[in-house]
């Protein structure tokens, strides 16, 4: 079965939502294949602004199913939560429309509250993302399917007495919250999604054997990985390629590798940032861009485009396909920057090329566009060896030129 996939290709909140819940509409299955409620895919549907953490995107769309594969973490008190505060936009959500790996790890308020502790340093969103995989590496987390075939008490209560150890042993300010404190909204939670559990192989077998399409959906972006990002500030997981597949369970031809990448650059949180803009130019950008974040709501820094940094995100990925985000937020600069090299001293090397003043809005074609726009355009395939299929011009589903097919 060809399968589509969508990474970031920057450090994350590249709009890789949009461009997923664009997709999703022509597709049988969508699955998220990494990370857990770290993640903030923001949608625009008929003027309502809908944030998607842990659920793929693809549950705005009736039609599709949903898989939530064994790479990633599960909170499973705010997936309960996001899934009935999505009810009024998405319906409900069964097995026929989500399913959830049963070796999905689970997020515990004990993960959130060492995360509070100790993730400060790195910029961590505090949602318990990196303990969690932590106790995963070491053998010693709680995994969805394990908790619902025996009574998960005891499992928790020994969780309970591993990071009060912990706190000891880091000397802590403060112990962890008591065990009676959140077990049983935890135990409620997971009650409340056995029936979503399923194996998710089968499911992607089933949708092959018929011919059907599948959307493989990153979360965070290829910049936090954690072989291949700005490492120690890195997320906890593979989000490249190669997390794609192994977050799944099982191979799948991905023909058709997206990069979203946006016209500029943004980070949240700590780490390197070699074309970061802190003047009130990047203020501008913050602004028109709208560049605080879904999950965290920290502003973001913003800065321009870095083409080593994509370059090097195409090539660990095989990108054949980019989508550029956010162009619109671009209009008005009188002369826009693009990084192209690095000088001996590792101080980014800048190319400038004109800006364009016409608004973007009504645009169906990327011929429409303005002539230094489309320059623009040009410039990074020239660059980047990649082809530009897609044009993101505003925040809604409508405002996106579509030049290649990222379906089947």
């Amino acid at each position: 079965m060809p399968a589509t996939m969508i990474l970031g290709a920057q450090w994350g909140d590249e709009g890789k939502g949009k461009i997923v819940d664009l997709l999703a509409g022509r597709m049988d299955l969508v699955a998220r294949f990494q990370g857990g409620a770290n993640a903030g895919h923001s949608v625009v549907v008929d003027g309502r602004r809908v944030v998607l953490h842990q659920l793929p995107s693809g549950v705005l769309h009736r039609h599709c199913r949903n898989l939530i594969g064994p790479g990633c973490v599960t909170d499973p008190i705010a997936l309960r939560r996001e899934i009935d505060e999505l009810r009024p936009v998405a319906g409900e959500l069964g097995p026929d429309r989500l399913l959830i790996a049963p070796g999905v790890h689970l997020v515990t308020p004990l993960h959130r509250w060492f995360d509070a502790q100790q993730g400060e340093a790195i910029g961590t969103t505090g949602r318990g993302i990196g303990p969690c995989y932590t106790d995963k590496v070491a053998r010693a987390g709680l995994r969805l399917g394990d908790l619902l075939t025996s009574d998960p008490r005891p499992r928790l209560q020994e969780h309970q007495e591993r990071f009060t150890a912990l706190a000891r042993a880091f000397r802590l300010p403060a112990p962890p919250p008591a065990l009676e404190q959140w077990q049983p909204a935890f135990c409620e939670a997971l009650a409340a999604l056995r029936p979503l559990v399923g194996d998710v192989v089968d499911a992607i077998r089933e949708v092959d054997r018929r011919g059907g399409r599948l959307l493989l959906e990153g979360a965070q972006g290829t910049l936090l990985d954690l072989d291949h990002g700005t490492y120690p500030f890195v997320t906890s997981s593979s989000t490249t390629v190669g997390g794609a597949l192994s977050g799944i369970g099982c191979w799948v031809d991905l023909d058709r590798r997206v990069g979203v990448a946006k016209a500029y650059a943004t980070r949240v949180g700590h780490g390197p940032f070699p074309t970061e803009l802190t003047d009130e130019l990047g203020e501008r950008l913050r602004q028109r861009g709208h560049e605080y974040g879904a999950t965290t709501g920290r502003p973001r820094r913003c800065g321009w485009l870095d083409l080593p940094l994509l370059q090097r995100a195409c090539v660990i990925n095989g990108f054949n396909r980019l989508v550029i985000t956010k162009l619109d937020v671009l209009t008005g600069l009188p002369t826009i920057r693009v990084a192209t090299a690095v000088d001996p001293h590792g101080q980014p090397i800048y190319a400038e090329l004109p800006g364009w003043s016409e608004p973007l809005t009504g645009c169906t074609h990327r011929n429409h566009l303005p002539t230094a726009c489309q320059a623009f355009l040009a410039f990074l395939e020239e660059r980047l060896e990649v082809p530009v299929a897609a044009i993101s011009i505003g925040p809604d589903r409508r405002e996106t030129i579509v030049e290649d097919m990222l379906w089947h």
